[in-house]
């Protein structure tokens, strides 16, 4: 049965490909791709993994939404590399190759999204167990917190450029993840069929947790009691935080469209 547009499963279906997308990169990083179609297919498969579980966590028949999440996601990195002095001068140098490769890499984002979409809807009606939302809302946050960092690197370079402290890197940075948590719990609660509230808490929890454990492999951080204990903290911190979202989100919105049709409204279409 079809549903209304739904922007909540917009910013999900964002959150979900973006990280999907991340995570595919640092795959073919790993497996030391070299070849831009190999590129590509991997960009791709992040890409139709997140517009999967987007389509599963969906309440109906989505597919515009997932493509607009990907289109979502080339913007961000887009307006990431254009706010850099490296993106500025690739841009000018390099004006047609550069256009190319954007080109190239929405095009792969926006059709793994929706093959990933187009799937997760043949395999039929998502079970109404609020168990799988852990793994969404998990998802849901390691995406958010990725793009978040994005979107926080864009406002501080076009404020301070280059001259912006560690603190103030810092403070921008705690604020765009706990930004991302609450809106990555308010989808999860807005397109939720059943309220998702523990399984929102303890996989925003992993999710954020996952995320800065990221951070700090890349970071060749030590993984010191220090860290580990920080990287708790901010767990469930974040966790907190997912939590108050996604209340928000099914109190606004999953509520009302989870509750069944109106058993009136059904027998007066009947008589």
């Amino acid at each position: 049965m079809g549903h209304g547009f739904s922007f909540a499963t917009v910013i999900l279906s964002y959150f979900l490909v973006g990280g999907g997308m991340f995570s595919a990169t640092l795959v073919a990083y790993q497996l030391e791709v070299k070849s831009e179609i190999g590129l590509y297919a991997t960009l791709a498969l992040g890409a139709l993994v997140g517009g999967f579980v987007a389509a599963r966590a969906s309440r109906g028949e989505t597919l515009l939404e997932p493509a607009l999440g990907a289109i979502a996601v080339i913007a961000t990195i887009v307006g990431l590399a254009a706010a850099t002095p490296m993106g500025a001068q690739l841009w000018s140098g390099a004006h047609d190759e550069t256009l190319k490769f954007i080109g190239a890499v929405g095009l792969s984002s926006v059709v793994g999204a929706v093959i990933g979409a187009f799937v997760g809807e043949k395999l039929g009606e998502a079970t109404r167990s609020s168990a799988p939302w852990l793994i969404y809302t998990g998802m849901s946050v390691f995406g958010a917190c990725l793009l978040a960092s994005l979107l926080a690197s864009i406002f501080l370079m076009a404020k301070r450029g280059g001259d912006a402290s560690d603190t103030e890197s810092g403070v921008v940075m705690v604020i765009g993840i706990g930004a991302g948590c609450l809106l990555a719990g308010f989808a999860v609660g807005a397109s939720a069929r059943t309220r998702p509230l523990i399984a929102a808490f303890f996989g925003g929890g992993l999710g954020l947790a996952g995320y800065v454990a990221l951070v700090l492999k890349l970071a060749s951080a030590a993984a010191s009691g220090d860290a580990m204990a920080g990287v708790a903290v901010m767990a469930v911190a974040g966790a907190i935080v997912t939590l108050i979202g996604t209340a928000l989100g099914w109190t606004l919105f999953g509520r009302k469209h989870a509750a069944g049709p109106d058993p009136a409204h059904l027998g007066r279409q009947f008589q």
